[in-house]
Formats: C-alpha cells, structure tokens, sequence
C-alpha cells in the first residue's frame, strides 16, 4: 500500500510549523467506539499537525490515524482557517458561519480499509515537487472527499486551548452527519488533542563566521521516495563533510558520508529499505556549514 500513509505524513514533510503526538475521543450513534491515535513506531498510528501561514490567513491541518489491523483504520482530518498570519487559540464552532467558504471542516471516517486512499492516486505522482501548490490542492480534493464520504461534523465546536511553536492542546465535542439513506449519525465526545512541535536534529559545530556559497546542498530526488533517494550538493572548499540521517524521534538511522571531500559536486544516495515508511531528516555538515532537509518516504 504505497501511497496509503501519504496524507498522514504529508503534514510533517511540508510543515512550515510541524507537530506531533496523540488525539483521542470517544463516538456513539449510528457507530460506536473509541478512537486512539498515537505516534509510535507504526506509521499507521498517530496524530500530526501542520501550519500553512500566508500574509493574510494561516491554515491549521490535523490529521490523525487508528491503526485497526494491517487492512482497517480509522481516521480524522481537521481543516481549520484564521483570518491572520498567526494562528491563536480559540473557539472553531459548528456550522461554520459561511458555508461557502468554511472556516473549519471536521471529518471523521471510522473503520474504512486502505483503498480509502486509492482515490487519491492520480494526484499523487511517483515523485513531487514540495511547494505550497501541491499541499493546496491536496488538501482541496480532501475537504470535497470529507464533505462528501467522512461523518462530517454540523455542531459542537474544536477549542484550541493552547498553540505555539512549541505544542498544540485542544478538546472538541461534535455532532457528526455522515450522508446517505438513511443517513448516519453519531456523537463525539471528550475529544483530546495533544500535539508537540517538531525540532529538528542539532549537530554542534564550531562557531566561526559561515562562508557564503561555499556549500549549496540541494533538494533530495525524490521526494517522497521509496526506498532510494539521492542528496545532492557542491563545497567549495576540500573538507571534512559529515551527512546522517535522522527518523522522527531524532534518532541516528544512517551515516551516509564521514570522511574529508574534495572540492566540486557530490552525490550520495539512501536506500531505506530497512526502515519503515515516515518523515526523515537528512542533515549535512560542511565545515561550518550546517542544513537538515527532509524527506518522506513512503512503502
């Protein structure tokens, strides 16, 4: 299932502002049950967040998956506006006020197998170009899938408590209208977000002024990939050149390179066949050169 997990990380490898953690909540009606998601080591578990800022708005996208077995899941998107460039706290009610233009789409799909995600195939090439394009129309062919398949939520309210750089912390009650005849209809209750900023994986390095264009590293290609990725980049000096990579957690997966190279440009590729599918931070070190991209990768 390649590409099922892709919505899920996306709003890790995109994130201008990138969380993390767990959601959780309870429903009853015409389903019933309860929801868990938790990030650990299975990619199929887990909540994450992102935060696309413009000059005017800024978006908040949650999405969060319940792994049920190897077929089945469950899985909520929240799909939230604010008419500034900072996103505060607050209160998002349901029906958003204009529903033309929504401020907030909740939708949540319960026990729904893998082919779910099938649907967006056609959007989602072998290997992208990662700008703000792209995660726009992705998430506009998802809020249409939402609106028109999930239990999509018509009352109650998402109450962002908290939210930084740091972390994310919520709670939500919603009514929930899932479309059909006869249509379903469930309760959502004691609904908990709690979300961690993302930071990056620090190396020390020297403190010395930086040389400008002595080190370009470049985009990795592709990306997302699976399971082999190349990192590109050029010194302009013959030094030593450190590059490792990082999983979600911050921890040591791969060393890629460790030795002094000589001027010009370089070329290293990652096979990630031993690892699981998720976010990657690649990061290298150039004498006091220091960058960390990242990358999805996606089995």
């Amino acid at each position: 299932m390649k590409k099922t997990t892709f919505l899920f990380l996306l709003s890790l490898c995109l994130a201008q502002n990138g969380y993390i953690g767990s959601l959780s909540f309870d429903y009853s009606g015409s389903e019933s049950g309860s929801f868990h998601a938790e990030l650990n080591d299975s990619t199929l578990g887990g909540a994450t967040a992102t935060i696309i800022i413009d000059d005017t708005s800024s978006t908040l996208f949650i999405a969060a998956i319940q792994a049920i077995d190897s077929i089945y899941f469950s899985a909520l998107f929240i799909y939230m506006v604010a008419d500034d460039s900072i996103f505060m706290s607050g209160d998002w009610p349901l029906p958003p006020g204009d529903i033309l233009n929504p401020n907030i789409i909740f939708g949540f799909f319960p026990e729904i197998d893998t082919s779910f995600f099938s649907q967006f195939s056609d959007l989602i090439p072998d290997s992208i170009g990662l700008d703000s394009t792209f995660i726009e129309d992705l998430i506009d062919d998802l809020i249409t899938i939402m609106i028109n398949e999930s239990y999509l939520g018509i009352t109650g309210a998402v109450n962002l408590n908290h939210i930084d750089d740091d972390s994310i912390s919520g709670s939500f009650d919603v009514g929930a209208l899932q479309l059909g005849f006869p249509p379903g209809v469930i309760s959502i209750s004691s609904g908990s977000i709690e979300l961690s900023g993302v930071v990056l994986p620090q190396v020390e390095i020297k403190d010395d002024p930086i040389l400008p264009n002595q080190v370009t590293m470049y985009p990795a290609f592709p990306n997302p990939f699976n399971p082999t990725t190349t990192i590109r980049f050029t010194i302009g000096a013959r030094q030593a050149s450190l590059s490792r990579v990082y999983n979600i957690k911050g921890q040591l997966v791969k060393t890629l390179v460790n030795e002094q190279l000589p001027i010009g440009e370089h070329e290293i590729k990652w096979n990630a066949s031993t690892q699981p599918s998720g976010v990657y931070f690649v990061q290298l070190v150039s004498g006091n050169y220091s960058q960390t991209e990242k990358v999805l990768l996606i089995k």
